[in-house]
Formats: C-alpha cells, structure tokens, sequence
C-alpha cells in the first residue's frame, strides 16, 4: 500500500471463473466469430482499466471463462457472493449469448455459471500487489470432474489447505468448482513466482492429510489423458496487461 497518494481510492482485484455450455448445432465458425467479439471487448475493458487478465478455454461443448476485476477498494464485487459478480460475463460478452445454453441458476437464469473457488496459493491484496513482474508464457485451463462421493472430501480439504495458508505453488493458479467439475486457471512458467498466502517458510500439515487420502481415487480420468487427474484444455481468448 506505500506510494498510495493522499485522497487516492485503493484498486484491489477480484478473481473469478465461470462455466458456460455450447449450444447443439453451433458451428465452429459461429464459435470463432463469438470468440473474437469476446475478445475486442476484453481488450477495451483492459484498455480502460477495468480487468486486469481474461481467458477463455473450451473442452468439447464446454467454455470456462477466467477473469481479474480492477475496482474501488470499497465495491461490493470484493464479496465474491454478491449477484453482481455472477451477472458480468452476461452484461460484457453479448456475442456469446447465442451460441450459449442458459443455466437455471439459483440467482437467476444465466449463460455464465459462477465457479465457487476451492483452491489457490496466494490472494490479491491491492492492484499493485497483483501485478505480474513478467509477462507469462501462456495463460492456461485445465479440467477435473470428481466422482460424485468424493466431492465433499476434495472441497473439505483443499478449504483447510487454504485456510490454514502455508503450501507453496505457482501464485497465480486458481481452481473452482460447479457441481462436480473442477477448473484451474494457470500460467506458465509455474515456477515463476512461488509463494503461499501467509507468506511463511513452514511445512504445511493440511497436505500430509490430503495425501493420505489417497488423491487419485477423488477423481474420474478424462480419455484423452488417463495418466493425469487434471486435462489441459484448449485457450480460445488470452488477455493481459
């Protein structure tokens, strides 16, 4: 917070993911066009000051949508709970609303369905705080789907690995859920800032407990990579300062 002038209102950032489904019959040059109208949008709400990074990935009929808000210290989008952070990507990305099926969420009938975060290593405090130092490689998505009766085991211990905020990792990962899938935001390189939430050089006990879990058995392996819980999906929009 130094260097903050006099009567200067605070930025902070706010992270959030969201979950989409194609419509049957869209053609892939429907997507395209879509895709590119997203992204001229996303560039002038860069442009403007009021997102820091998006990205947009897809596996099969699925769109996962990554966003960092810019605003006022005092926005009521700092509460990831409030509908107005579920209402965005409906109210930004027109062009996508008629290639999209709509969610009946519980907040509303909406294309976007806002992911709860589960999981990450670090945490905006300001805007400044956030900033990458270096430009990343690649922004990128992955996928997980949890079976059914270990959903409440992975979210319990992921939730006590954060709280209790000791467990290094790449600081810009983030994964949410909605019902049982699971979507991790990254860059690369992984190993380029390297840190956890309390910014503590101490062991951390809540990932002894998770590993002794058995990990492997929370999660349904995706056909086109068996040997890893998590897929890397396809990047259709990559936006950053």
């Amino acid at each position: 917070r130094s260097g903050k002038k006099s009567g200067e209102k605070m930025k902070q950032v706010v992270r959030a993911q969201y979950r989409a489904v194609i419509k049957a019959g869209t053609t892939e040059e429907q997507l395209k066009e879509a895709v590119e109208q997203s992204s001229k949008k996303m560039q002038e709400k860069l442009k403007h000051g009021e997102i820091l990074t998006a990205g947009m990935f897809r596996y099969r009929n699925l769109i996962f949508l990554y966003l960092e808000y810019i605003v006022e210290e005092t926005s009521s989008l700092l509460d990831g709970r409030k509908d107005r952070i579920n209402q965005i990507p409906d109210q930004w990305l027109d062009f996508m609303k008629q290639i999209l099926h709509i969610w009946p969420e519980y907040s509303g009938q909406q294309y976007w369905a806002y992911m709860y975060p589960v999981f990450w290593f670090d945490q905006p405090v300001s805007l400044e705080y956030w900033r990458r130092k270096k430009k990343p490689d690649a922004r990128c998505g992955r996928i997980a789907v949890l079976y059914p009766d270990k959903f409440a085991s992975y979210i319990c211990h992921h939730h006590a690995i954060v709280e209790e905020g000791l467990l290094v990792g790449d600081r810009y990962q983030m994964i949410s859920s909605h019902e049982n899938l699971l979507f991790s935001y990254f860059e690369t390189p992984r190993d380029r800032e390297q840190v956890n939430i309390k910014h503590q050089e101490k062991e951390s006990e809540e990932i002894e407990k998770w590993e002794a879990v058995d990990p492997e058995s929370h999660f349904i392996r995706f056909e086109e990579d068996p040997e890893n819980n998590f897929l890397v999906i396809d990047t259709l929009l990559s936006i950053g300062g």
